[in-house]
């Protein structure tokens, strides 16, 4: 049995320690990502079942030797990780709080989460939405060209339109998986949500998910109205390879290369949200260190872009650090400080590309978060779906006090939750 509590508490510190170190040495970057994921995701769960099997595995002997003594320890160790990292958790609010305060001018203090969705994090089920699934949405009947629209069940007219693209670095995903804790929320707002499905790698290159994106978007202008939305409210958002086909959505709004056979449609949304997205993916394809690491990036790098990094032009051009212009809409850059997919440091760099170039761009950076951390319900989750509603709000009620065309910047400073560095 000492054995048996050496082996729970040396597990429960590996799952501890993601949790409050980024670690993206390349070849441990996705088995770390998956537990840091659920180890801070989950640590509620992890905090009542750490110390139910440590009590268990001591009542049944584990201390009768040292391996026992050590693996109390790590226990221990392990559960004050995850307190620390609960607390830096529940400083989410405050952080979003601080970012938003000098637009609205309002400060909402953090509340509390739903039971249920502390005992079944990934239960996505709300009975005041109502899902209408597998819309076609361009010609040719694709089976990516598919899109879920979510509403109010008791009905909406006029309402304010979300688009969720979901991620899954443009390999893998779907529009069921990213994007319900959000748009639950904001349905539960009056919003009408739509969620897309995209053609992914290798089958097709880029840039022909965000073309697809594009495509959705001329589906909403023409035919949300159906479903109760304002094609002229419409708002993006998306996490990881959403988040930079998000990005890219604001900004080549209306570029006719990206818009082919529909030139004529009006691409341009109120605001982006891009969550820890990739925003210079030459730099994402070629971080590994090492000869075998580069020939691993190069090759993930010719599936999603179709040329090696040897030629960094593509990479550059489906780039948003290399495509901020004037004039774009406003942004809320979302992204946490343990990501080690998505290094935070890509978000900064975004953000300060858009302020030297005068967008009006809010930035919030998550102490503890990992990638992906609103995937499901978690603490992370329920503080940023209240941070981007509240921002919503505010991008709405701007536009109707000054109306103005869809995409166009504003002139108002630029705000930020934390200093980004030049």
């Amino acid at each position: 049995m000492p054995w048996a509590l050496f082996a729970a508490g040396l597990f429960f510190a590996v799952l501890t320690v993601p949790a409050l170190v980024r670690v993206d040495y390349w070849l441990l970057v996705f088995p770390v990502f998956f537990v840091s994921w659920f180890g801070t995701g989950m640590s509620g769960w992890w905090l009542t079942l750490i110390p139910v099997t440590t009590i268990a595995l001591v009542a049944l002997g584990g201390l009768a030797a040292w391996p026992g003594w050590v693996g109390l320890a790590l226990a221990l160790a392990a559960i004050a990780g995850l307190l620390r990292q609960q607390a830096m958790a529940r400083r989410g609010a405050e952080t979003f709080d601080a970012a938003l305060h000098p637009l609205d001018g309002r400060h909402e203090p953090r509340t509390r989460r739903r039971s249920l969705s502390v005992v079944l994090p990934f239960l996505m089920h709300d009975r005041r939405v109502a899902r209408v699934k597998n819309i076609r949405y361009a010609e040719g009947a694709r089976r990516r060209h598919a899109l879920d629209i979510y509403s109010p069940r008791a009905g909406v007219e006029g309402a304010p339109v979300l688009l969720q693209i979901h991620g899954g670095a443009w390999i893998i995903g779907t529009k069921d998986t990213q994007g319900r804790p959000l748009m639950n929320a904001l349905v539960d707002q009056g919003w009408v949500c739509v969620a897309i499905n995209y053609r992914l790698s290798p089958h097709v290159k880029y840039p022909d998910h965000l073309v697809d994106c594009k495509l959705a978007l001329a589906w909403i202008r023409e035919h949300i109205a159906e479903y109760g939305g304002d094609p002229d409210r419409v708002v993006v958002t998306g996490g990881s390879a959403g988040g930079h086909l998000t990005t890219m959505v604001g900004l080549t709004a209306n570029e006719p290369r990206y818009q082919p056979d529909f030139e004529h449609v009006d691409t341009s949304v109120l605001a982006c949200v891009p969550m820890y997205g990739a925003y210079d993916l030459e730099q994402i394809f070629s971080a590994a260190p090492g000869p075998v690491g580069r020939r691993v990036g190069s090759f993930m790098g010719r599936l999603v872009i179709g040329r090696g990094l040897d030629d960094p032009e593509p990479y550059r051009a489906a780039s948003p650090v290399y495509n901020v212009a004037a004039g774009v809409p406003p942004f809320l850059v979302v992204h946490g400080t343990i990501d080690n997919l998505v290094p935070v440091e890509q978000a900064r760099r975004l953000v300060a590309e858009l302020r030297d170039a005068g967008t009006d761009v809010t930035y919030v950076e998550l102490e503890g978060a990992p990638h992906a951390f609103d995937v499901f319900h978690s603490t992370w989750a329920h503080d940023a779906v209240a941070g981007i509603v509240r921002y919503l709000t505010w991008i709405l009620d701007r536009a109707d006090e000054a109306p103005t065309a869809a995409g166009t910047a504003s002139s108002d400073p630029t705000t930020m939750a934390r200093t980004v560095p030049s």
